[in-house]
């Protein structure tokens, strides 16, 4: 086996059955799943879309602003803006609260996925999301983490219509399936990839510092050796 190959070995995830019975899940994306797991659609776990900003908002009330482009593919938060409703755009009208998850409906392929947490000020997301409040019995960190996943990502992009600007409905996205274990699994799902992915993202920081130390390593070396700061002659010189 090539080298490449074997990298590639080690980045899989090894899949095993650990729980004793499985069964259809009746779900094409889905496979088979826990026996005791449920499959129901996402509507039925969730409040869809819950607050909104009505047009009579005070034209100073103050809320930090998140728009598509303030998430990312791992669905990491970046920069928000502050402003008034006054100045806001029409899209700034979805209020959300700590545990919602959000998720892009428009563009749907960028994978903005992200769980709001507690802040200082309210905050208001674009109408180019739709926010699910977890209904009682759903672990705020594993929605999100399984609305986030890749299968049900691809689902989202499969339902979506449109070329240039592909969207998928709210209707349509309420419709789709997730499988949901108890609750007290939930959680132990939710901890575990809390632990693991912390893990991930620490090795990928180290990753990307070493890639940069490199690349200006690379830059002073060409800048020495062209302006002949260094012995570049070889013993064969």
């Amino acid at each position: 086996m090539s080298e490449h190959l074997q990298r590639n070995q080690t980045m899989r995830v090894r899949l095993v059955n650990p729980y004793p019975k499985y069964k259809p899940s009746g779900v094409d994306w889905l496979g088979e799943i826990p026996a005791h797991w449920e499959v129901k659609p996402l509507k039925f776990s969730v409040r869809m879309n819950p607050e909104v900003l009505p047009e009579t908002t005070d034209p100073n009330y103050q809320f930090e602003y998140i728009d598509i482009g303030s998430v990312n593919s791992v669905g990491q938060l970046g920069d928000v803006t502050e402003m008034a409703f006054e100045n806001a755009p029409s899209r700034a009208r979805r209020l959300v609260a700590p545990g919602d998850t959000i998720l892009s409906t428009v563009r749907t392929y960028l994978k903005a996925v992200a769980l709001v947490e507690a802040s200082e000020g309210d905050r208001v997301v674009s109408t180019g999301f739709a926010v699910l409040r977890p209904a009682k019995g759903i672990e705020p960190r594993f929605l999100w983490k399984l609305v986030q996943s890749e299968h049900f990502i691809q689902s989202t992009v499969a339902h979506s219509e449109g070329v240039g600007y592909p969207a998928i409905s709210p209707s349509t996205l309420g419709r789709l399936s997730l499988c949901l274990p108890p609750k007290e699994e939930q959680l132990v799902i939710a901890n575990f990839l809390d632990r693991e992915t912390a893990k991930i993202d620490t090795l990928m920081a180290k990753i990307r510092e070493g890639t940069e130390r490199l690349k200006e390593y690379r830059t002073a070396l060409i800048s020495a050796a062209v302006t002949g700061k260094i012995d570049v002659r070889g013993d064969g010189q």
